[in-house]
């Protein structure tokens, strides 16, 4: 087993004292560089927050090829829609979700399919919670024209 050298720590010690007393500019530098290696546009837009009015999302990627052609998915749940849009267009709504994602996402080509899961919770019971999900393909979304037509 190799020692760390003594230089290393402490220029690793001072670059980290350095950013630990500015909490902000860490969260930035650590955000730039998340995002160099996951993509531009992998965290969801506000946009696509604000269309649903969710309280939060998460993503969730998948990368399988099968017999040499990629079955790659992205997945994303968004939770406790409320906005109107939601009841009375919900597949609407799940679509342009989709299209706002593809349109920010850098590495969108990288994946086949793109699943957009709407998650409500009963806000007395955790464990009571209903699912809607809807699937796109990649291509289709890229070609597509724009949704102002599809109500939205």
């Amino acid at each position: 087993m190799k020692k760390i050298s003594p230089i290393y720590f402490l220029l690793i010690s001072l670059f980290v004292s350095s950013c630990a007393c500015d909490g902000e500019t860490m969260v930035k530098g650590m955000m730039w560089g998340f995002s160099k290696i996951a993509g531009e546009g992998y965290i969801p837009s506000a946009e696509i927050m604000a269309l649903g009015e969710f309280e939060s999302v998460e993503v969730n990627v998948s990368q399988e090829y099968t017999d040499g052609e990629n079955q790659g998915t992205i997945e994303l749940r968004l939770f406790n829609g409320k906005s109107p849009e939601m009841r009375m267009s919900e597949e609407n709504v799940a679509r342009r979700c989709a299209e706002l994602y593809s349109q920010g996402y850098s590495k969108i080509e990288d994946y086949k399919t793109i699943k957009i899961s709407f998650i409500q919770t009963d806000p007395f019971n955790a464990e009571n919670y209903a699912i809607s999900e809807y699937t796109f393909e990649v291509k289709d979304l890229l070609t597509s024209p724009n949704s102002e037509e599809n109500g939205i």
